[in-house]
């Protein structure tokens, strides 16, 4: 059975590396501290490894559409490409109560265990990233102000970061094509308004879908898959007072317009 369209797009997704060249070039660096410290923690001797461990998860989270885990090799959509890596891991992993799903590469379970755990490490991670949010939003032009931390207040802010983007608004939501083999993509960024009106995290969500089949679509509503295309950026979802959210939110927003970009006039590799 052929693949959907969709999925056969998602094949010539360039992958981790070059997505994350990019939107560093766009001056976001929160991600790359963060890669830093888990290499300094595991040593440089696990380096190469560590990325070919994410540039696999990556590659499995965009081709499975998001609907699965790398990490326990379950997947509700079957991606293309399967890690013989991840596969060799998952064959060799320890599990641990209470942890049921621990990343496979075992120096990040320990990092993850030791943040857990140990409450002096995890308050001085805490105080690290949040020493680089307000250097890296007035990098990036991002002004303080004062904001009711309302959901549906975030909304004139996503309009301004995704207008500047080239999106085009419908309603409270952002439309940008990319067009490649025989047919449009459309990647669509929203907002979460439901639930609590107050935001704990970024409240934007994200979809991408074929112009001729909106129905069957990529969707992003929890911000972690971004962190399994590019591990680190889970530090935007950092809320340490209203304005991490405008910081957190550009950057998502940003990272979803690098994907976009990427996946121009792409060629059906699968032919």
């Amino acid at each position: 059975m052929e693949p959907h369209r969709l999925l056969r797009r998602m094949e010539t997704w360039p992958g981790r590396r070059p997505t994350q060249l990019a939107f560093e070039a766009r001056g976001y660096s929160l991600h790359r501290a963060w890669q830093a410290r888990v290499i300094a923690s595991c040593g440089e001797e696990e380096t190469d490894i560590l990325n070919r461990y994410w540039d696999d998860v990556a590659v499995e989270t965009m081709q499975s559409l998001g609907r699965g885990d790398p990490d326990t090799r379950s997947f509700m959509v079957q991606p293309r490409y399967r890690s013989r890596l991840l596969d060799e891991l998952f064959l060799n992993r320890v599990v641990e109560e209470p942890f049921r799903a621990p990343p496979l590469m075992s120096c990040l379970f320990e990092r993850y265990k030791k943040i857990y755990f140990d409450a002096a490490f995890r308050e001085g991670e805490t105080a690290f990233f949040r020493s680089l949010h307000k250097p890296e939003s007035e990098r990036l032009g991002i002004r303080p102000v004062n904001w009711s931390g309302k959901k549906r207040d975030f909304i004139p802010f996503a309009d301004e970061f995704c207008i500047a983007l080239g999106f085009k608004r419908r309603r409270n939501r952002w439309l940008k094509p990319s067009a490649g083999f025989g047919d449009t993509l459309t990647f669509e960024v929203g907002i979460d308004t439901g639930g609590n009106p107050y935001c704990i995290r970024p409240p934007v969500t994200f979809r991408i879908y074929c112009e001729n089949d909106p129905e069957f679509a990529f969707e992003i509503e929890n911000l972690d898959v971004f962190d399994r295309l590019v591990p680190g950026v889970a530090e935007y979802r950092r809320k340490f007072d209203n304005d991490d959210l405008l910081l957190g939110g550009k950057a998502f927003i940003e990272l979803f317009d690098v994907i976009a970009e990427s996946m121009k006039n792409g060629s059906d590799q699968s032919e």
